[in-house]
């Protein structure tokens, strides 16, 4: 079951991936305002001069002010951590071993004589 599972979980991701890139390709748009510019990208259906024939609210362009902030300064974060745990797994890998080694061998006791 475990295994079935993983087996759709695996083309389902990559679908999802695939569906979120080329919805960030395919349907980028601009709203114009007088003092600023909104770009961003979700599907949606172009007029004639090829910009969306859709508004958004307030809370809505506050939403992708926020979500856009979150990944332009959470995406450094993430990557030094990602980098850090790769350095610290195969440079750190000899010390855990050679330390795990001197403990095992000092506990370990002669066999028992019989005489």
């Amino acid at each position: 079951m475990k295994l079935f599972r993983n087996s759709i979980l695996k083309y389902l991701l990559v679908v999802l991936f695939i569906s979120y890139y080329a919805g960030g390709i395919a349907f980028t748009h601009v709203h114009h305002f007088p003092t600023y510019t909104i770009i961003h990208s979700h599907p949606y259906l172009p007029g004639q001069d090829g910009q969306p024939l859709h508004e958004h609210s307030s809370a809505a362009f506050e939403t992708i002010n926020l979500l856009n902030d979150i990944i332009l300064e959470e995406t450094p974060v993430l990557a030094f951590s990602i980098a850090w745990v790769l350095l610290a797994t195969f440079l750190l890998q000899n010390i855990y071993n050679s330390v795990f080694r001197i403990i095992r061998h000092r506990n370990l006791r002669a066999p028992p004589v019989f005489i």
